[in-house]
């Protein structure tokens, strides 16, 4: 089948595609702001970014090209590390009915990148991994996967 070509000489099926719902390139504040509380909570780059709008392909493209946006991408992930890390600690002791693949959680918390912030400007925050703060999360994780190993057993009410 042909395609009919528009007034500009655009074919008519090209057209219907390039005014099909397309997220814009451009990231305003509210965009941003969107996507970092979507990342931190969910810790998907593709549902953040959809969230506010845009594609995973564009957040991925500001963060090569965006100092600033890179920063705040990495505190948004340290975020959702540490809510992935405060719902295993309920799973472990049995908070929760939440039920995280508790090897899985294990081995990405123990892959966790060390947080690269500027120190001066966020001190809670330690880039250095012989830290006291890197060592208390080493140790925690090993116990966290030492308690998952154990048989689990209902306290009576």
């Amino acid at each position: 089948m042909g395609e009919v070509a528009g007034a500009d000489g655009a074919s008519v099926a090209s057209a219907a595609v390039a005014g099909a719902a397309k997220p814009s390139q451009r990231w305003s504040r509210e965009d941003r702001l969107t996507f970092f509380d979507h990342f931190a909570i969910s810790g998907d780059v593709a549902k953040a970014a959809a969230a506010a709008g845009k594609t995973a392909r564009s957040a991925y493209a500001l963060r090569r090209r965006s100092t600033s946006f890179g920063e705040q991408w990495r505190l948004a992930l340290d975020d959702a590390y540490e809510r992935m890390e405060a719902a295993l600690v309920r799973q472990v002791l049995g908070d929760t009915d939440t039920k995280l693949d508790v090897s899985a959680a294990l081995l990405l918390l123990g892959r966790r990148p060390p947080a690269v912030i500027d120190v001066a400007t966020t001190p809670r925050k330690v880039a250095d991994r012989n830290s006291p703060r890197a060592k208390a999360e080493r140790e925690l994780l090993q116990r966290l996967q030492a308690m998952s190993k154990r048989p689990r057993t209902k306290v009576a009410e």
